[in-house]
C-alpha cells in the first residue's frame, strides 16, 4: 500500500514539475494568457482540466504500453504518427529553448553570462535525462515539493488583505489554450509512464490538480496586489515587495522550476531521436544546441508568440488521444464479446459431441 502511495506521489510530482517550469514560476505566462489581472476562479477551473489531461494522458500510457512518445504517437494515431511526432518534437523544442532562455534571464539579474548559463544547466538536464524516466522521476519528486512551497509562501506574503480582485470575467480561450500548452508537454511524458494502477493514476491527478490550483491562485492574487506584470519575470518582483531576503530564496527556486520543466522537454526530443541515431550523447548533444538555438530569441519572445500556438495544436492532440481510448476500448469490448461466443458455440459443440458418442456405443 505504501509502495502504491510513493508511486502516485511521485507521478504527481511529475506533472507538476512539468508545468511549473520557468513561464510558470516567473509569472510570465500567467500574464500572457490570463492579462496583467487575472480572473482568480480561472485557478480553479485550470485544476480541474490539468486533473482531466493528467488522467487522460496516464490511461493512455497504461493502455499504450511503449517505452517512448514516439512510439505511443504510433499507437494514437497510426498512419498519421509523423505530423504527431513532428508536432510534439515543435512543442517539446520550443519548451527547452524557453527553458534555457529563461535561464539566461534569471542568470542576468546578476551577470549576464549568455549563453554560459543556459549551456551549464542544459548539460546536467542532459546528463539526467539520458539515465531515463526513472531519473527523470526521482529528480522531480526530491525539487518539486520544495519548489511548490517556497512559491506558495512568496505569492502569499505579497498578496494584500482583505484581497479585493480586481479583474475582468474569465476568458475560456486563453484558459483551454494554457491548459493544453502546458499538459501537451506532460503529455509526453506521462504516456510513457504505465506501470500505475488506476487508483493510483487518479491519486497522481488529483494531486497534482490541487497543487496547480492552488499555486496559480496564489501567484494570481499576487500579480493583482503588485504591479510587475510588464516585467520579464513578474514572480521576482513579487518576491522583492516582502524583501531582499524573500528576493533571493526566489531565485533559486524559479531556477528549480525551469530545471525541473526542461528535463521532460529535454527527455521528449531525446528519446525520439536516439530512436533514430542510437547513440546517447549524440542525441542529448543534438538536442540541447536545437534548444539553445531556439532560446536565442528571448524568454520573453518565446513566451508570448509561441505558447499560445503549442495550445491551440495541443488541443487538438488531446481530443486525439481521448478518442484513442474510447477506439481501443470499444475494439476491447468487440474482442470480448467475441470470445464469449466463440467459448458459447464450442460449449455447445462438445455437448453435442458428447450426446453423439453414447448413443453410438449403444447401437454397436
Amino acid at each position: 500500500m505504501f509502495k502504491s502511495f510513493l508511486r502516485a506521489m511521485s507521478v504527481a510530482m511529475l506533472i507538476i514539475g512539468t508545468m511549473i517550469g520557468a513561464g510558470f514560476a516567473s509569472g510570465k505566462e500567467i500574464v500572457a494568457f490570463f492579462g496583467e489581472t487575472p480572473n482568480v476562479f480561472a485557478a480553479l477551473i485550470a485544476g480541474v482540466l490539468v486533473f482531466g489531461c493528467s488522467v487522460l494522458f496516464l490511461f493512455v500510457g497504461r493502455r499504450a504500453r511503449k517505452s517512448d512518445v514516439g512510439e505511443v504517437n504510433g499507437a494514437v494515431f497510426g498512419k498519421l504518427r509523423p505530423i504527431a511526432d513532428i508536432f510534439i518534437l515543435f512543442n517539446s523544442m520550443t519548451v527547452l529553448g524557453a527553458m534555457l532562455a529563461g535561464c539566461d534571464s534569471l542568470a542576468a539579474e546578476f551577470i549576464d553570462l549568455r549563453p554560459f548559463a543556459s549551456i551549464i544547466l542544459g548539460g546536467l538536464c542532459a546528463v539526467v535525462a539520458v539515465r531515463g524516466i526513472d531519473g527523470v522521476i526521482r529528480a522531480n519528486a526530491v525539487l518539486v515539493p520544495i519548489m511548490v512551497v517556497v512559491l506558495f509562501v512568496c505569492a502569499i506574503m505579497a498578496v494584500e488583505f482583505p484581497f479585493r480582485p480586481q479583474s475582468d470575467g474569465i476568458n475560456v480561450g486563453s484558459l483551454m489554450l494554457y491548459v493544453s500548452m502546458n499538459m501537451i508537454l506532460g503529455g509526453g511524458v506521462l504516456t510513457t509512464v504505465h506501470k500505475l494502477s488506476p487508483r493510483e493514476i487518479l491519486l497522481a491527478a488529483a494531486v497534482a490538480s490541487i497543487v496547480i490550483a492552488g499555486l496559480l491562485l496564489a501567484i494570481m492574487g499576487a500579480l493583482q496586489s503588485c504591479a510587475s506584470a510588464h516585467a520579464d519575470m513578474p514572480m521576482l518582483l513579487v518576491a522583492l515587495k516582502s524583501g531582499r531576503v524573500m528576493y533571493f530564496v526566489c531565485l533559486p527556486i524559479i531556477a528549480v522550476s525551469i530545471f525541473t520543466t526542461m528535463l521532460s522537454a529535454f527527455k521528449s526530443v531525446y528519446d525520439y531521436l536516439l530512436g533514430f541515431i542510437g547513440n546517447k550523447p549524440l542525441s542529448a548533444g543534438i538536442v540541447l544546441v536545437g534548444g539553445l538555438a531556439v532560446g536565442a530569441f528571448g524568454f520573453s519572445s518565446v513566451v508570448d508568440t509561441m505558447y499560445p500556438i503549442i495550445g491551440g495544436i495541443g488541443a487538438l492532440y488531446i481530443l486525439c488521444n481521448c478518442w484513442y481510448l474510447v477506439r481501443t476500448r470499444v475494439k476491447r469490448d468487440v474482442k470480448r464479446k467475441a470470445r464469449k461466443v466463440k467459448r458459447g458455440v464450442m460449449r455447445r459443440v462438445k455437448r453435442k459431441t458428447s450426446d453423439v458418442t453414447p448413443r453410438r456405443n449403444a447401437s454397436s
